[in-house]
């Protein structure tokens, strides 16, 4: 393995939150937030996104991507970012995408996408915490002998859960179709296979419930075609096959969450007990009940209330 270093008329809306107990109350029952990076205007929905967390309480916060395709791929905007998760009044923990570092270019626009993915590991994972003012005790793949520059995946517990990220960019796994070009692809699919054997086999010791992972791609996602829309080699071909297997023999439930939004936001859909959602520009909240079937459900963490029903509401009283 090659080494790496490190058009009705608008009506105004008020935004409220959908509150629950508190995560401690019950060992049985939590819930967490997720949210996928805006494809524009990024800083400012992720401030008005973080600022928002202020008035639930989720036991934790995951942010698929920390840009988009269009901002600066800067140690600046790097730094910029992680301080604003750090002032999240929840653990915060970062998954990486395929906007964060595959399309950055210098002033000459060639790719630097190499060079900015190692700051980028460099900048938000440099210990074994998460971002946030109060934040959780993670474990890193990179703290292992022989997956040292992948401290991106990250593994913690929550009441039975198993919860993980495991890096996976969108764009078809970051598979390039040119020979001799995926360096990179190679070894991270050797890391993350390793990865996931190790993930189960940890939930299966621990007797977990369930399994949560986070990624940028979605392995499960129908066709894989390139930029010239053609047909190409599957990137996520092995790791779908990987995960199937594993979620086959695995007695628990596998939530599989990822950056490809889809038609209904809030919508887990099961194959046997493998489920996927896809994540949006804004807080979807999913519950953990180990007492129902399904154990995971998605739902908004927000709920919109037009301002003219709620003055009707004033009026009758």
């Amino acid at each position: 393995m090659r080494k790496w270093i490190i058009s009705l008329p608008l009506i105004a809306t008020t935004i409220i939150p959908v509150h629950a107990a508190s995560p401690n109350a019950s060992t049985d029952s939590f819930y967490f937030v997720a949210m996928d990076q805006p494809v524009r205007d990024n800083a400012n929905v992720l401030k008005k996104a973080f600022s928002k967390l202020g008035h639930i309480r989720p036991a934790f916060a995951i942010v698929n991507g920390i840009k988009s395709d269009s901002e600066s791929c800067s140690d600046e905007l790097y730094i910029e970012r992680k301080n604003l998760a750090n002032n999240s009044h929840v653990p915060t923990i970062i998954s990486v995408t395929n906007g964060d570092w595959v399309n950055c270019k210098n002033s000459k626009s060639e790719s630097v996408a190499i060079e900015r993915l190692i700051r980028l590991k460099e900048i938000f994972f440099e210990n074994r915490y998460s971002l946030g003012n109060k934040p959780l005790e993670l474990t890193r793949q990179s703290l292992g002998n022989r997956f040292p520059n992948y401290p991106e995946n990250a593994y913690w517990h929550m009441n039975s859960i198993l919860f993980a990220t495991i890096h996976m960019p969108s764009d078809n796994n970051h598979y390039i179709v040119a020979a001799g070009r995926n360096d990179e692809f190679e070894d991270r699919a050797i890391a993350n296979r390793n990865w996931l054997d190790r993930l189960f086999r940890i939930a299966s010791r621990h007797h977990d419930k369930g399994i949560v992972l986070i990624s940028d791609g979605n392995p499960f996602s129908p066709g894989v075609k390139n930029r010239q829309n053609i047909t190409t080699r599957d990137g996520f071909y092995e790791i779908r096959q990987k995960l199937n297997n594993l979620a086959t023999h695995y007695p628990g439930r596998v939530l599989f969450i990822h950056g490809h939004g889809t038609a209904s936001p809030t919508e887990i859909i099961w194959k046997g007990r493998l489920g996927t959602l896809g994540l949006h520009p804004d807080w979807t909240r999913i519950d953990i009940n180990l007492h129902t079937q399904t154990i995971f459900k998605a739902g908004p963490a927000f709920r919109k209330i037009p301002r003219t029903a709620k003055t009707s509401r004033q009026k009758r009283k």
